[in-house]
């Protein structure tokens, strides 16, 4: 496959990306971590996934955490933990508190989305990312609804119109997010990164349709692509998930990807069920389940 020109990197739009602190021996993450590990009650955790959807930064989102957290005992601290920890211990925290309230009852699963889905719109504005981790909830929450593992038959390039469309629609949405997060949704910027990222991983279907624009988004139809994606068979998830990582590293001038290209790789890789690739792996802790 050649590569277009508006696929190559270009200094103008590659994502500029510090090398992130070694916070791992922090006395006050280790001690955040003991009670969180510490947590033994389904509301607790309920509280704690809340918390890690929570943007620090908004007081109706503040509130109404309150609200749906009130009478969970040492909620206040356990606020202040999740709030505390820094990005690479926030993502694993909240998919192991989510995986520990899929066994319980589907009311309380319900009441657990019911939750977030208010928290996230308290204030109004709902972020990509917003929505990627509502779906990841309920993913989690619902237990794996993708498709059994089956042999690859084609590779990506190959994939029929229909499923490769699908592809292109879900790579618009991540186009927001991946190599780094855009404050808009409006009109693309061909010097965006964002748009460099979507034209390199959509680039093996140039000619063969009409490709999607990434302005314009629409979460429903976000949804019904990802539903097809869940279906690709098992061998062809990772692979995709990889052309999506390769893709945003060609676009970052750094040692890591942009935390929230990280946050939403990390958590595509959750809604396919597909391996996370080491090196996004390394910019997350592993939470250790026998401690819980």
């Amino acid at each position: 496959m050649s590569a277009s020109p508006s696929t190559l990197p270009r200094s103008g739009n590659l994502v500029h990306v510090r090398a992130p602190r070694n916070d791992r021996s922090d006395p006050g993450v280790r001690e955040c971590s003991a009670r969180l590990h510490a947590l033994r009650e389904p509301a607790q955790w309920q509280a704690a996934v809340l918390a890690l959807m929570l943007a620090p930064d908004s007081p109706r989102e503040h509130s109404m955490w309150l609200d749906a957290c009130y009478g969970v005992p040492d909620a206040a601290r356990l606020l202040d933990d999740a709030l505390s920890l820094p990005q690479a211990h926030r993502l694993p925290w909240f998919e192991r508190f989510a995986r520990l309230l899929a066994p319980g009852p589907v009311e309380l699963r319900h009441e657990a989305i019911g939750a977030a889905r208010r928290l996230m719109t308290a204030d109004g504005k709902v972020t990509p990312m917003d929505q990627l981790r509502l779906v990841a909830l309920r993913h989690l929450l619902a237990g794996s609804a993708v498709a059994a593992p089956a042999a690859a038959e084609t590779g990506l390039d190959e994939l029929d119109d229909a499923l490769a469309l699908k592809v292109c629609l879900f790579s618009s949405f991540l186009s927001h997010q991946v190599p780094e997060p855009e404050s808009t949704l409006g009109p693309s910027d061909p010097q965006s990164p964002g748009q460099a990222w979507y034209d390199s991983v959509v680039a093996p279907w140039y000619g063969r349709f009409a490709l999607p624009p990434r302005e314009h988004h629409d979460i429903d139809a976000t949804l019904r692509a990802l539903r097809v994606l869940q279906t690709l068979p098992w061998l062809l998830r990772p692979v995709l998930v990889r052309n999506w990582f390769d893709a945003a590293r060609a676009l970052t001038d750094g040692p890591v990807l942009h935390p929230v290209a990280a946050d939403a790789l990390r958590l595509t890789c959750t809604l396919l069920d597909s391996p996370v690739p080491p090196e996004l792996a390394r910019q997350y802790i592993e939470v250790d389940p026998a401690r819980l």
